[in-house]
């Protein structure tokens, strides 16, 4: 219970520094600002073009893309490390430290979309991590979302991954076919990425 707290604490927190005005230090950020931030590169998938953001209470997204045939929809979160604040309220123990706070974010926020619902997930080899996302860990999990995340898609597969001193990003595959959706996420996972 206390990473789902941690969790929505950050979460509110990064959409209030996101929706502050344009003359304060955390102000809002365009897509390709906060990849800047967070050390990271992105080109948009073949087969792909960019749809509206539009805020949503479960898990804030700040781009969105979906495919030229309506079947897949892909968010990305980003969390620049720098950014994060965490106000952790435990006598017993100190804060974690942001490097290590993927291991809180991930299961909260696929507890998140699934609504408390079942989901599997698996950790990407440390190899693998690298070679594709240049991350230090990667993981990917698949469930059933609440309609409050997508109405229109109910399956999702959820990329995420981390890089020290860096961010925590999360790709979050959207559509109706689970197959079709790690095709899909196979092929363009890591058009989102760390630089070198």
């Amino acid at each position: 219970m206390k990473h789902l707290t941690l969790l929505l604490v950050l979460l509110l927190g990064f959409t209030a520094a996101q929706s502050q005005q344009a003359d304060k230090p955390r102000g809002p950020v365009t897509f390709a600002e906060l990849l800047e931030e967070a050390g990271m590169e992105y080109e948009i998938p073949a087969g792909f073009e960019e749809a509206p953001v539009e805020y949503n209470e479960v898990l804030p997204y700040q781009y969105r893309v979906r495919s030229t045939d309506g079947t897949v929809e892909i968010r990305y979160t980003i969390f620049p490390l720098d950014r994060v604040e965490i106000d952790y309220d435990d006598p017993h123990s100190s804060a974690p430290e942001p490097d290590h706070l993927f291991t809180l974010l991930f299961p909260g926020i696929l507890t998140e979309l699934s609504g408390w619902g079942h989901y599997k997930s698996k950790d990407y080899p440390p190899d693998e991590a690298l070679r594709l996302f240049r991350a230090d860990w990667a993981a990917v999990a698949v469930m059933e979302v609440i309609p409050e995340y997508s109405p229109d898609f109910r399956q999702a597969l959820v990329v995420a991954m981390h890089r020290n001193g860096h961010a925590d990003a999360y790709q979050i595959f959207l559509g109706n076919d689970l197959k079709h959706l790690g095709v899909v996420a196979a092929r363009v996972e890591a058009s989102l990425r760390f630089k070198e």
